[in-house]
């Protein structure tokens, strides 16, 4: 304040002084003591009128600057510090979602791997279910083709019996019978 007083008694005082002493050329102080007097009167004039008038608007107005801009840097901090809790916030919530699909993701392995195995055992038990239709197929068509066997040659026997019965056997004719009885078994089975 002192300083802005001083710097404007001497930009007044060389406006008093200013055309002597631009003629002069010389030192901007040079006066008379009534000129100094004068100029003295009217800086403290000027002071009285600057600070009844202006100089309270001014300081008012820097002083609420300076409130503006304490009130727009909190506000800034707080933003920030608000800005770095939703930031936390939504870093928590990402990890959370991938932590969930991380367990989603091995839950629907451990599913998929579960169906897998009831598929296996599934597709196992078919196979194993064909397997024993199959053999018992085989066993149902080998017995009656044991059964048809054994039908066709009791029936060859008694066909042969009754020959031999009927006529008087020697060795020729045992062995033509044997080998017409093979003959008919033979084309029993084809």
């Amino acid at each position: 304040m002192q300083a802005m007083r001083f710097h404007l008694a001497l930009v007044y005082t060389a406006l008093l002084a200013g055309p002597a002493a631009a003629a002069e050329g010389a030192n901007p102080f040079v006066g008379t003591i009534y000129q100094a007097i004068a100029a003295a009167v009217v800086f403290v004039t000027v002071m009285v009128v600057l600070k009844k008038a202006a100089w309270g608007k001014i300081l008012q107005g820097l002083q609420d600057r300076e409130n503006r801009i304490k009130h727009d840097l909190d506000q800034a901090e707080a933003s920030a510090k608000q800005a770095e809790k939703t930031l936390a916030e939504y870093q928590k919530l990402l990890a959370n979602a991938q932590e969930e699909a991380r367990s989603m993701m091995e839950s629907c392995r451990a599913d998929a791997k579960k169906v897998s195995a009831e598929l296996k055992d599934q597709a196992q038990t078919e196979i194993d279910q064909a397997r024993q239709r199959a053999t018992e197929e085989i066993q149902w068509a080998k017995e009656n083709a044991v059964n048809e066997v054994h039908a066709q040659a009791a029936e060859l026997a008694t066909n042969v019996a009754g020959k031999i019965l009927r006529r008087q056997i020697n060795a020729q004719d045992q062995q033509q019978f044997v080998n017409e009885a093979l003959a008919e078994l033979g084309k029993g089975l084809n």
